[in-house]
């Protein structure tokens, strides 16, 4: 499966940076699935929990904030006012 870069960042910078298979991106009315070579997007985000499979086959789960998402040339950017871990992620995966 192909994968794509996707960057989280905050108003204190990048807070993450991986290459990825699939993101679930909290959107305003509900949320947005991306695979690799996705169309170009752009969307607003109210905030929640954006779900991610690594390219390590790890999942991470974390809770952001409102902003913005977009997605074009297999590079997507997560523009929000807050990033954390969720204490749900799977480290052994």
């Amino acid at each position: 499966m192909p994968f794509y870069q996707l960057k989280v960042v905050t108003p204190q910078g990048t807070v993450y940076a991986e290459e990825v298979r699939h993101a679930r991106i909290p959107a305003e009315n509900g949320s947005v699935g991306v695979l690799a070579h996705h169309a170009p997007f752009v969307t607003t985000s109210a905030g929640g929990a954006l779900e991610v499979d690594e390219k390590s086959g790890k999942r991470q789960i974390f809770r952001v904030g409102s902003g913005f998402f977009t997605v074009a040339h297999n590079q997507a950017f997560l523009l929000t006012d807050s990033f954390q871990t969720e204490p749900s992620s799977d480290p052994l995966r």
